[in-house]
This record gives C-alpha cells, sequence and structure tokens, in this order.
C-alpha cells in the first residue's frame, strides 16, 4: 500500500469467489473458507480456528456489512504488516481487526502502535482480539451454533411475528415470550444470523436472553465504534 493513500478494499472483481472448501496453501498451512452468500459474494478465509472463531462472533453484529481477510499492506517503519481483517459495517465506517493469542503478542506491540496510528489518519480503528476475548465462557460455539441456522428456508410468518412482536417492545423481548408466541427456537437463531435481530455480546441465545431489533441509526457512534464496544462488552 502506498503512503498517504488510504487502506483499499478489494473490490469483488480482484478477487475471484471461493467454493465452500477448506484450501491448504503449504504443509501444516490449512486456511479455511468460510462462505456467507446472505453477506457477501466473497468467501473469507481464515488462517487459524480462532480467526475462524472471530468471523462467527463477528456476525452476530448485526449492522456489518463485509469482512475481508487480510486486505492491504501497511508499510511503517517497524516493518510490513498486513492486517488480518478489515469488517466494513453498513454506515461506511470500517474497522481493521488483528487476530492474535496473547501468548504471541512478545515484540509485537509497537508495529501494532505504529499500524493504528497510520489507521486512525483515514479514519480507521484497529482492534486487538485475543483468544481471551474470542474464547471466553464458550462464546465460541454459540456463534457456531447460530451460523449453522444460516442456511435453510424458516417460515415466513413466524419471522414477520417476531418484528412485529418486538417493533412494541422497547425493552426488548425474551426467547422464552417469543417461543411462548408460537415462534420456533431455530427460526429466531436464523434471523440472528441473517442480521434481523439484536443479540447481546455474549450471543447468549438461552430462554431468558433479550432479543431486540438492529438499531442503523449513530446515535451510539458509528457502527465501527459501536461494534468496538459490542465486541469488547
Amino acid at each position: 500500500m502506498s503512503r498517504g493513500r488510504p487502506p483499499k478494499v478489494p473490490d469483488a472483481g480482484d478477487l475471484a469467489p471461493s467454493s465452500r472448501q477448506v484450501v491448504t496453501r503449504s504443509p501444516g498451512h490449512t486456511v479455511r473458507s468460510i462462505n456467507l452468500p446472505h453477506l457477501q459474494q466473497i468467501a473469507i478465509e481464515a488462517d487459524s480456528s480462532l480467526e475462524r472463531d472471530f468471523v462467527y462472533i463477528a456476525l452476530a453484529f448485526p449492522l456489518l456489512k463485509t469482512i475481508t481477510h487480510q486486505p492491504f499492506q501497511l508499510e511503517l517503519a517497524a516493518g510490513r504488516y498486513t492486517p488480518d481483517f478489515l469488517v466494513e459495517f453498513k454506515d461506511g465506517s470500517k474497522t481493521v481487526v488483528e487476530v492474535k493469542p496473547e501468548s504471541k503478542m512478545s515484540g509485537f506491540h509497537e508495529k501494532l502502535k505504529q499500524a493504528e496510528t497510520k489507521l486512525a489518519a483515514h479514519s480507521i480503528q484497529l482492534l486487538l482480539a485475543h483468544d481471551t476475548l474470542l474464547r471466553r465462557d464458550n462464546i465460541e460455539k454459540r456463534s457456531k451454533l447460530i451460523r449453522r441456522y444460516a442456511k435453510g428456508q424458516y417460515p415466513a410468518h413466524e419471522q414477520a411475528l417476531v418484528i412485529d412482536l418486538l417493533r412494541g417492545a422497547t425493552t426488548g423481548l425474551s426467547v422464552k415470550s417469543l417461543t411462548s408466541a408460537g415462534v420456533q427456537k431455530v427460526t429466531i437463531l436464523h434471523m440472528i444470523s441473517h442480521q434481523k435481530l439484536q443479540v447481546s455480546s455474549d450471543l447468549d441465545i438461552g430462554d431468558d436472553a433479550v432479543l431486540y431489533l438492529p438499531c442503523l441509526n449513530n446515535e451510539e457512534g458509528t457502527h465501527a465504534i459501536r461494534f468496538a464496544g459490542w465486541l469488547d462488552t
């Protein structure tokens, strides 16, 4: 990436859509290809199971628009830096996310500090997602369960009922209250995976979990700022 130019997200024409597969680039290096046709045309690559967990968790944030893996390179005094992900939101704001185990942070702080400064000049913040964040309280297991229900068809009348009920509930409604109204839980999970419902940052999907309709305005800050708070709550 050239100095002085804002980071560029690759257009769809720059990347070939990947089929659902696990791609092996070299011996011992497995790259997971995550296909999300309901969200974006281009498959998301993940270099590790921890990166995969980040993608699955991020998908539960309903203001997310696209996720791009290794989107660009930054030339820094500390050396070349390639971010793990660029996340773009529905209001146009963007966030770079570095996914890294805490045990591998030694010697990396200065490079991240320089990258954060350079990205901030382009109104892009940098978030650091450790394994302690992405695997707290089995959140990664709940994210995989939600992801499972992204596929398939679920009753349109049940989805419409959920939206109607939540429109009249400013403080949200519990999963239990929605199922008591005749909505299958699998329909609720499908709606979360398709960004139709807002779930808490711990991805609680138990009977007492409270759900909301996504709020698209910016009264609480840009979508990128809200994502940072949601992810690290």
